[in-house]
């Protein structure tokens, strides 16, 4: 096992032990139970200095992602696909998923980290930042349509003729509608841009000795007029 990946482990289980030793008389608890002899809680914490930010919006590549981000290249090789380089068009580059939860926005830090999604746009690939690792996409085509929306056209290992376009409904915030298309399916999400995500708390799931269920967040009517005059 590498340093580094040990540093890692070091890392968040020392950063958990502080922030339980904060949560007991500074954090709003959701859960807290113990299913077949393991603890889980669930809380919101809101200190805004939390190290827990810091692990749901890590762009930096370790051992394992490196794996699964050079398999998606390696298929843009086998299918003589040539990526081009070019600035994005879009001022916020790194997204983490935005949760909202009786009403109240917040970002996730999952029991477990299969559940965790966050995008990040450079001037080669878009990437899509899955449980499994990163999976880069080519920039086929990118404009901008307006002062807040962005379209990108896309290709890769997962979906071949991919649309998605990002609808920033708060620039200060960094609050954004992700609508993506491939084929007939339509997916929309609601994402928040990495370096605004201590603007909102973030609620943690902390299960340390086994996997345990996640947390059930609110459904989002997400049609772009609405959500503009919702989020201010």
């Amino acid at each position: 096992m590498k340093l580094k990946y040990i540093l890692t482990i070091l890392f968040i289980g020392v950063s958990f032990q502080l922030l339980a030793q904060k949560a007991i008389k500074d954090t709003i608890f959701i859960l807290k139970d113990t299913v077949d002899g393991h603890v889980q809680t669930i809380f919101i914490d809101d200190n805004r200095e939390s190290l827990l930010y810091e692990e749901i919006s890590h762009f930096e590549f370790q051992h394992f992602d490196k794996i699964s981000y050079n398999n998606s290249m390696d298929y843009f090789k086998e299918h003589n696909i040539t990526l081009t380089k070019a600035k994005p068009v879009i001022p916020l580059t790194n997204w983490v998923t935005l949760k909202q939860y009786k009403g109240q926005y917040y970002v996730y830090h999952p029991c477990d980290f299969l559940f965790h999604f966050q995008q990040s746009i450079n001037d080669t690939t878009f990437i899509d930042w899955t449980g499994e690792g990163p999976v880069a996409n080519k920039i086929i085509e990118q404009r901008k349509i307006n002062s807040g929306t962005y379209k990108f056209l896309l290709t890769g290992i997962n979906d071949h003729n991919r649309s998605l376009i990002i609808h920033i409904l708060n620039k200060k915030k960094g609050i954004a509608i992700f609508e993506e298309k491939v084929g007939e399916r339509r997916t929309v999400y609601l994402m928040i841009a990495a370096n605004k995500i201590r603007r909102v708390p973030i609620i943690v799931n902390h299960c340390p000795k086994q996997k345990q269920f996640e947390l059930e967040f609110d459904a989002i009517d997400l049609t772009t007029n609405k959500m503009k005059g919702h989020i201010k």
